[in-house]
């Protein structure tokens, strides 16, 4: 093949892997509409939250909100504007890993480092299944990814502000965005080759637009310091107590959630290695760009593990840690296979387009069957809500339950899933929704709005109620409601 036909050539691959990345993502969504079912947790809560507009909401930055607010707005709230918002974003950070790596390596491994995305259960299962602020945190972890290397190849006053412009949406996407933006420019600062493009006054012009971006928003979350740090007690949750140091645990739990997240990837590369012949044996050859992205991946991860150790954190879940995958493992794989065979080459984008169709065939099989909460009832719920209290009043249980209620009845009004002062002078109608009967359940609740009486008010009516699931003949969940009236509006 010419020089002449090679441009051609990788045009032509670049537009049908592009094409096929729509293709996937659209049939994951046209599956989640035609099999319908409930919301799971995180997606629920949206339902609750992105309603209406809201500059700040609860422990998480605004910025997947503000995204699930417009399709809301564009498509109702449904599952079609749950699911198209979430998969357009999914499949937007694929489509960026791999136009930041193509100019690194070319097509074929830019499109196997893009690939290598799918081997995060974070990115792959998690966020296609429920997650919300995850997928905003990984697509604006590539455009950081994708503005850092364009800045390195040419720096220049544009690319400085546009590097300051991805790190401002990143820090509006998730509170772990923030171990980004440090580990790449201390990655950049290790290799001499990019020191003194990093080293630029200019960089604080990144700093000023980032800085711009996250500033009315952070300030509305720290004026409301009861729902933004809410979500905290998790990270001392799980290990010790106040008389001991929890971080030795919280270590631990991160060196498991670094392990969970990496066990797909490492079996990737240990069947590639095993299988690819004597040319994936040789050592290979990493592009300056490649091993910046990696470096900043093993320095964040030592940012989280000193970030532990400081704050004597004792808690740590896996998908935390998506961002530092995002970061090192597509450059790894680019990485491991430049010098593979063009088969073992297509025999890892075989691997990963069966893994791909293994997620649509587990996302399905979940939603067929089984006694998940998937495939739980709430319909049901909302028809026994409508007998049991005909005027329904502000609903007030898990955002599950809200989220899914709310799906049905999009009149119905809900308190937020995350604590409000709006029951300290309590007034009108709430009605309550429990999982078990446990009296100091519902008085939580209720303290989480504001409550402050030391026991329960005496219900208007308290009714059990059991709601089936679709597919299976398992026993049905066993909730409770308790309708409270405290009374007028008082002045």
């Amino acid at each position: 093949m010419t020089d002449n036909h090679a441009p051609a050539s990788d045009r032509r691959i670049a537009t049908v892997f592009l094409l096929a990345l729509g293709a996937y993502f659209a049939a994951q969504v046209g599956l989640r509409v035609a099999l319908g079912g409930s919301f799971e947790g995180d997606e629920a809560e949206m339902v609750v939250l992105a309603r209406d507009w809201h500059f700040a909401s609860g422990s998480q930055p605004p910025l997947y909100n503000w995204y699930q607010t417009l399709f809301f707005k564009l498509f109702g709230v449904g599952t079609l504007g749950l699911v198209l918002a979430k998969n357009l974003m999914l499949c937007a950070t694929y489509a960026v890993t791999f136009l930041a790596l193509r100019p690194l390596a070319g097509v074929r491994p830019a499109m196997l480092g893009a690939l290598a995305l799918g081997l995060i259960p974070t990115l792959a299962w998690w966020s296609q299944r429920t997650g919300s602020h995850s997928i905003a945190l990984a697509l604006t972890t590539t455009l950081t990814v994708a503005a850092f290397l364009h800045l390195l190849r040419a720096p220049g006053r544009g690319r400085y502000l546009l590097f300051g412009l991805a790190i401002g949406l990143g820090g509006l996407a998730k509170p772990n965005y923030w171990m980004v933006p440090p580990a790449l420019i201390l990655a950049g600062l290790s290799m001499p080759v990019w020191r003194g493009v990093l080293w630029d006054r200019r960089l604080w012009l990144s700093g000023a637009v980032a800085l711009t971006v996250i500033a009315a928003p952070y300030a509305a979350m720290l004026a409301a310091p009861l729902a933004t740090f809410s979500d905290t007690w998790e990270f001392r949750a799980g290990a010790g107590g106040a008389a001991q140091a929890m971080w030795p645990k919280g270590l631990a739990y991160v060196a498991q959630s670094a392990l969970i997240e990496a066990v797909p990837a490492l079996l990737m590369a240990a069947a590639a290695l095993a299988f690819g012949g004597r040319a994936m044996r040789r050592l290979p050859h990493i592009r300056p760009e490649a091993a910046v992205l990696m470096r900043a991946a093993l320095i964040g991860l030592g940012l989280v593990a000193l970030g532990v150790v400081v704050t004597d954190t004792g808690f740590f879940r896996p998908r935390w840690l998506l961002p530092l995958f995002i970061l090192g493992l597509p450059a790894a794989m680019m990485t491991l296979l430049a010098d593979a065979s063009g088969r073992t080459r297509r025999n890892v984008v075989r691997a990963m387009a069966g893994l791909a169709l293994l997620v649509l065939a587990a996302i399905a099989d979940t939603r067929l069957r089984g006694a998940g909460s998937d495939s739980l009832r709430v319909d049901r719920l909302a028809e026994v809500i409508e007998e049991t209290v005909p005027d329904v009043p502000r609903l007030l249980g898990p955002h599950y339950y809200t989220g899914n209620l709310l799906l049905h009845r999009p009149g119905w009004t809900a308190f937020p899933p995350y604590p409000t002062d709006w029951l300290i002078m309590p007034h009108g109608r709430v009605l309550v929704i429990e999982e078990r009967k446990r009296p100091d359940e519902v008085l939580g609740l209720l303290r989480e709005q504001g409550y402050r009486g030391a026991t329960l008010p005496a219900p208007v009516l308290s009714r059990e109620v059991l709601i089936p699931y679709r597919f299976e003949d398992a026993a049905p969940r066993r909730l409770r409601l308790t309708l409270f009236d405290f009374g007028p509006t008082r002045h």
